[in-house]
């Protein structure tokens, strides 16, 4: 499946696309849902990578609390599926609805 990475850093990045096994979707090039996983690296960037996300697919970020990260993926229009608290964030997963 094509995996984009969104505000994140080289590191990051290279490691998605090790575990994918294929290189990540060029997020400036692609076109609109396109991907099944994005990953984004800042909260402030989940708006924008809402456009590559495709019907099904997964968004993986961060948000300041389990709070933040529900109203965020409603606002979306996401399922929210997972919260799990790193430091003083929180990272979260939540999924786009198939099309219909």
């Amino acid at each position: 499946d094509a995996v984009a990475a969104i505000g994140c850093g080289r590191i990051t990045e290279a490691s998605l696309a090790a575990g994918c096994g294929r290189p990540l979707v060029d997020a400036t090039a692609a076109a609109d849902a396109c991907a099944k996983v994005v990953v984004v690296g800042k909260a402030f960037d989940v708006p924008g990578a809402l456009r590559l996300l495709a019907p099904g697919g997964r968004l993986v970020a961060m948000a300041a609390d389990q709070g933040a990260a529900e109203r965020v993926a409603a606002g979306a229009g996401l399922s929210l599926r997972h919260v799990e608290r790193l430091g003083a964030q929180v990272a979260w997963s939540a999924v786009r609805p198939a099309a219909t």
